[in-house]
Parts: structure tokens; C-alpha cells; sequence
């Protein structure tokens, strides 16, 4: 990375299959579901993990939409 980039313009691109996205949004409901609060962890953080599992969600239901007779149990 060149250090005069901007580091909110540096992106990474990840591929998953559609069990790793099953597994990763599981564990962003549990990290909701347990997350310990502000102060104790920044605000941002709660809403960049509502962000995530919203994505996840979308890429479930997507999956569902192409793959009608593939089991789809989110």
C-alpha cells in the first residue's frame, strides 16, 4: 500500500461459499446478541455488526432466489 493512500479507499475483496456466509452470520447474531455494551466496546461497533449480518442476510436470501431447490436453512 502506498502510504499516502487514503486508507478508507483500500478494499479487499472475499469469496465464501455458502456455508462459510451460514456459519459467519450465525456468529454475527451471537456477536449481537452478546455484545457487552458501550463503554466497554465502541458504539461502531454494534452498528458495523448490524451492518454485516444485514449483508449476510441479503447474500442468504439471494442464494436462495438462484438456488430454489437447495436446502435453505438460515
Amino acid at each position: 500500500m502506498n502510504r499516502e493512500q487514503d486508507p478508507d479507499e483500500y478494499w479487499f475483496d472475499w469469496s465464501m461459499g455458502i456455508n462459510e456466509i451460514r456459519i459467519f452470520h450465525d456468529h454475527l447474531c451471537y456477536a449481537i446478541q452478546t455484545w457487552p455494551g458501550s463503554p466497554a466496546r465502541p458504539p461502531e461497533e454494534q452498528e458495523f455488526l448490524k451492518f454485516m449480518k444485514q449483508k449476510t442476510f441479503a447474500m442468504l436470501l439471494e442464494y436462495q432466489l438462484d438456488q430454489p431447490s437447495a436446502e435453505n436453512d438460515f
